[in-house]
């Protein structure tokens, strides 16, 4: 990376750096992008692509519908509400 890529970058996140700080950023970047670089150099020939971490395997019961609640049930702790539906205060414009 160069200083005006540098420089790019800022103007499209809308932040203005000095002159030393471009410099820094520049140097910085450019020791962020080497090191990644240095996964090309590996070889991953027979590795397989990681999922997980740990291992965990996500266990999930099966999606049956049960007994439901009567519209007057659900309705009858909320604060406000009209005939079938719960109101709440109005959240856009």
């Amino acid at each position: 990376m160069t200083s005006s890529d540098i420089v790019k970058i800022a103007e499209l996140a809308r932040l203005k750096f000095s002159e030393d700080e471009i410099a820094t950023f520049t140097d910085e970047f450019n020791r962020i992008v080497d090191y990644v670089g240095t996964i090309a150099s590996l070889n991953l020939d027979g590795v397989e692509p990681l999922t997980t971490v740990s291992g965990a395997v996500n266990v999930t019961r099966e999606d049956v519908a049960g007994e439901c609640l009567t519209t007057d049930e659900a309705l009858s702790n909320a604060p406000r509400k009209n005939e079938a539906f719960f109101k709440v205060p109005k959240v856009l414009g």
